[in-house]
């Protein structure tokens, strides 16, 4: 599974004017992690819990520090399965700044 799709993009920009859709683009795009980053991360630094700290999970990064990547099981494990952190991480992303972006663009028009 990649990252959004377009009908996730059209649904999570549905109501919002042209200036909060690029305003969401532009958000998202800064914010969001890439998933073959967060791979060579675990590839290289995995048993030192940084492919956990790049996606900000940093109690499970400490955990891997402490432990050396769980004896280096976890670090295996999560070779498998960082990619698919990364596009929930993302996918949690794009709804907290898809909403952020219309509740203020709702604020807005009721003061305005």
């Amino acid at each position: 599974m990649a990252d959004l799709n377009v009908a996730e993009f059209v649904m999570l920009q549905e109501g919002m004017t042209d200036s909060q859709k690029l305003m969401f683009m532009s958000q998202y795009g800064s914010m969001k992690k890439d998933r073959i980053v967060a791979l060579v991360l675990s590839l290289f630094l995995g048993q030192l819990g940084v492919d956990r700290f790049y996606l900000g999970d940093v109690g499970l990064g400490v955990i891997k520090l402490v432990t050396c990547g769980g004896f280096l099981i976890w670090a295996f494990i999560d070779l498998f399965l960082i990619m698919g952190r990364t596009d929930e991480i993302n996918r949690n992303l794009a709804h907290d700044v898809a909403n952020n972006i219309k509740y203020k663009g709702a604020a807005g028009s009721m003061m305005g």
